[in-house]
């Protein structure tokens, strides 16, 4: 392989990874709302007649059940819920 083929293939490889990191990171964090990513629907909804700290479940956009609390996003607009953090073993 060339000197040239393998930088391709390297660039190539960097970008499926930062891609696959991104398509990761809208899943993870504590909540629902992550710092590019307004909170879904079915977050929003779950909070609807709710207040700030009030329990709250949903189902994701792959159909898992997620539980947390009501919270304000950072604009203080919207109220949803935000997914509680798992917890850690150790």
């Amino acid at each position: 392989m060339n000197k040239k083929n393998f930088l391709s293939a390297v660039l190539v490889g960097m970008f499926l990874a930062g891609t696959s990191y991104a398509q990761d990171a809208t899943d993870q964090g504590t909540g629902a709302e992550h710092e590019h990513h307004a909170p879904s629907q079915a977050a929003i909804d779950a909070c609807s007649g709710k207040s700030a700290g009030d329990t709250c479940d949903y189902n994701n956009s792959k159909g898992e059940d997620k539980t947390g609390a009501c919270a304000n996003t950072s604009d203080g607009q919207t109220l949803f819920c935000k997914r509680s953090k798992p917890a850690s073993n150790g």
